[in-house]
């Protein structure tokens, strides 16, 4: 419960940041990209690529995330096996040898 309630907090706390600095920044800039150029406000800019960074770094993230899940996965199937493996070995009855005497 604490831990939600720490991330409403930080929450809150970006978007009354957002929403200064777009408060702040209402001028309106000629953003040029690689097809055409577009008249926008900088808020509106700064929030737009903020947002792109954002899903790219989740993508990133995810990415990386799904590879390791995937990798533990295979681990935790390999010493299963291995742990299946062994267990009949400790099941069993030892068998010892007695050393032959001539008589």
């Amino acid at each position: 419960m604490f831990k939600y309630i720490i991330a409403l907090i930080i929450l809150l706390a970006l978007l009354l940041v957002g929403v200064t600095v777009g408060a702040n920044n209402d001028q309106i800039i000629t953003f040029n990209y690689i097809i055409a150029q577009t008249d926008i406000q900088l808020s509106t800019l700064v929030a737009i690529l903020f947002g792109i960074g954002l899903i790219l770094g989740w993508l990133i993230s995810s990415f990386f995330y799904v590879k390791l899940r995937l990798k533990h996965m295979a681990l935790t199937r390999q010493l299963k096996r291995q742990m299946n493996a062994q267990q009949p070995q400790a099941n069993a009855p030892a068998v010892t040898q007695t050393p032959k005497t001539k008589a």
